[in-house]
């Protein structure tokens, strides 16, 4: 099942920000369970830093398509280092889980 999250591109920044900030480099010395969430988050990084380069230089919002299971460990992701956030991108980042939890009710 797809979902689309509609975002602007100083949204997506933060959360690619955030995920290079946060994911580790390498996966050696993780366990399964980690190791399975390393990759999945590694290919929505991917996803989302493909989606910052082509949307670059739109002002408008736009719309990224996430699998179920992908907008579920972004999510995950974002509710576990958003106190590893500044304040003002806490607020937004707050914004995001909340548009995506709505995607995945």
């Amino acid at each position: 099942m797809k979902l689309k999250i509609e975002l602007s591109i100083f949204q997506l920044a933060i959360i690619n920000e955030l995920i290079a900030d946060n994911l580790p480099i390498m996966s050696r010395g993780l366990l399964k369970s980690e190791k399975s969430a390393f990759y999945l988050m590694s290919q929505v990084a991917d996803k989302l830093l493909k989606k910052a380069i082509d949307k670059r230089v739109s002002d408008k919002k736009f719309k990224i398509s996430l699998q179920y299971y992908e907008a579920f460990a972004l999510h995950q992701f974002l509710l576990t280092f958003i106190d590893y956030t500044e304040t003002d991108n806490r607020r937004i980042t707050r914004d995001i889980i909340g548009i995506i939890n709505q995607k995945l009710a």
